[in-house]
């Protein structure tokens, strides 16, 4: 009883197996420099696109006459190795006699877990910006959040690299949108990065330029992860014991109540004592 029974409560009060587990880290991020920048105007027909022309974008778009400045920057402002900050900058041209109406930037990065779970993946920052008037002016201001539809699988001394491979590919299908091409293959993977928005700063103005800063902090993140079976026992044998040894008191209790008040017929032989009497 004193083994059997707290056991048998331990398990059945629920939290005996460690399910899940969890640990906060900076990831390692370095920019890729792959992205696509997609501005959309209030003629549908006039799109201005920047990116690389590899992926399959049309080219006609990917001229210095539209984007005329372009950089990406990254910040580690502590000095341990890992980027702070990531700052898209660019500058664009706009079409003579039209206005920016929304911008979408998506941008490569090189992500990396170095404790706990070792992971790299190649992920991506995705800012989606709409305008209601026209503008001259952007400045975004961002966190990176990690995202996991489910539980990294944590084995010592293995990286996981599922999906360690660039997104910026070019789709099999000539007639299918290369951006949603991208948008829908990085949706169906179970662990990627989101940008949360902390705020914005629109400058409205027609002056036939836009000039869009982004600046995206890398902060900790939450990692989920599932236990090994050495973890989930080190959570489960304290819980055991501690209930042994509140059974074990218990039981000694009663058992010393139940022969002192005589409520059971029993006998007490002293083996010594009787060898005495001999």
């Amino acid at each position: 009883m004193n083994i059997i029974l707290p056991f048998i409560v331990a398990y059945r009060g629920r939290g005996f197996w460690l399910k899940t587990h969890s640990f906060y880290e900076q990831p390692v991020i370095r920019s890729t420099f792959d992205y696509i920048f997609l501005a959309k105007t209030i003629d549908p027909s006039q799109v201005i696109i920047c990116g690389d022309a590899g992926i399959g974008l049309n080219a006609e778009f990917l001229n210095d006459e539209n984007c005329a400045e372009i950089e990406i920057q990254e910040n580690d402002y502590n000095a341990d190795g890992k980027t702070d900050m990531l700052h898209f900058k660019l500058h664009l041209n706009v079409l003579p006699n039209n206005s920016i109406i929304s911008v979408l930037l998506i941008l490569g990065m090189d992500f990396q877990l170095q404790t706990t779970c070792e992971l790299h993946m190649q992920t991506l920052a995705v800012v989606d910006k709409e305008f209601t008037s026209p503008s001259s002016g952007l400045y975004y201001y961002g966190d990176l959040q990690f995202y996991q539809s489910s539980h990294l699988p944590c084995i010592n001394n293995v990286i996981d690299t599922t999906y360690n491979t660039s997104l910026f590919t070019s789709p099999n299908e000539m007639q299918k949108d290369v951006i949603d091409f991208i948008l829908e293959d990085y949706f169906r993977r179970k662990v990627t990065t989101q940008v949360k928005t902390l705020f914005a700063k629109v400058q409205n103005g027609y002056t036939g330029t836009l000039d869009v800063n982004i600046h995206l902090r890398v902060p900790e993140m939450h990692i989920r992860y599932q236990p090994s079976v050495m973890q989930e026992l080190k959570w489960a044998w304290p819980q055991y014991f501690s209930l042994v040894a509140v059974f074990y008191w218990i039981f000694n209790r009663v058992k010393r109540f139940v022969f002192n008040k005589r409520l059971l017929m029993a006998w007490e032989i002293v083996p010594w004592k009787k060898n005495k009497l001999r």
